[in-house]
């Protein structure tokens, strides 16, 4: 394989390293950043250098080559992250969490349906409203409502808190 290189070949050989490297770090940090740019241009570096000292066939057959890599890598990485050793880290939560999400906020919902109170902001459809002297963010069905006008606690369905 380093023979069908050419003289390039050690040059082409730290440039796939490199890209490699840079891929796993772009796996690490959010979003697509300098790191995957590098992978990307250092894998296109060796094509390029392909192309210029050997031949369009050259450069063909080393993108095959990097491409069928690559995916060699990618289909790995997946299967660590399902049952490997990576799955097993700390670097994947996988802890559970039972229950409601906020149950005080549940049970103090169900006690506001039917009360009344004041909106403080003009609900458009959402807003303040002051209700036994509390502010709370609340939403309408859709219908505007003025400030200063009496609101009537509709429903709450979840964290959300609907007036008419």
């Amino acid at each position: 394989m380093i023979s069908a290189l050419g003289y390039l070949a050690v040059p082409c050989i730290l440039c796939f390293l490199f890209g490699i490297l840079m891929f796993i770090v772009e796996m690490f940090t959010p979003g697509f950043g300098v790191a995957g740019g590098l992978g990307i241009a250092s894998f296109a570096a060796i094509i390029v250098m392909q192309f210029l000292a050997n031949s369009l066939t050259s450069a063909l057959i080393v993108t095959a080559v990097l491409v069928l890599l690559l995916a060699i890598i990618v289909v790995l990485f997946i299967r660590s992250f399902q049952k490997g050793a990576i799955s097993r880290s700390k670097l994947i939560n996988t802890t559970a969490v039972e229950g409601e999400s906020s149950p005080v906020v549940k049970e103090k919902g169900k006690s506001l349906v039917g009360k009344t109170g004041t909106a403080v902001t003009a609900l458009r459809p959402a807003g303040i409203v002051e209700i036994e002297g509390e502010r709370l963010n609340v939403s309408t069905y859709g219908n505007f409502i003025d400030a200063g006008k009496e609101v009537t606690v509709a429903a709450v369905e979840g964290l959300n808190v609907f007036v008419k």
